[in-house]
């Protein structure tokens, strides 16, 4: 399958899940299986299906828009640049009279 032919399976299929909550073992590990080149037998238990999906959103997302150039890792580099807040430094409690 073309790359833009898989997003658009992969972009329907996590729409189909956001909308229904339902899961589609098949649907999901034959489209996890392409899109990675993996060969990984479908597991029925809840917390596998979830995290494929999950690392499928991350997959498409990862991927450019029709006609954008691909950018490798910008968002990445982005929060890395960023300075992060300072955190907070913790109170120290004085001993009573100890």
């Amino acid at each position: 399958m073309s790359n833009p032919a898989l997003k658009s399976e992969v972009h329907k299929l996590i729409s189909e899940v956001d909308k229904t909550h339902r899961y589609s073992m098949s649907r999901i590990y034959g489209l996890y299986n392409e899109v990675f080149g993996k060969d990984e037998a479908p597991q029925s238990c809840a917390s596998c299906l979830i995290r494929k999906v999950k690392e499928l959103k991350t997959w498409l997302a990862a991927q450019p828009e029709d006609g954008e150039p691909a950018q490798a890792d910008a968002s990445s580099k982005e929060i890395q640049a960023t300075d992060p807040a300072p955190a907070k430094a913790s109170k120290k409690r004085a001993k009573n009279g100890k």
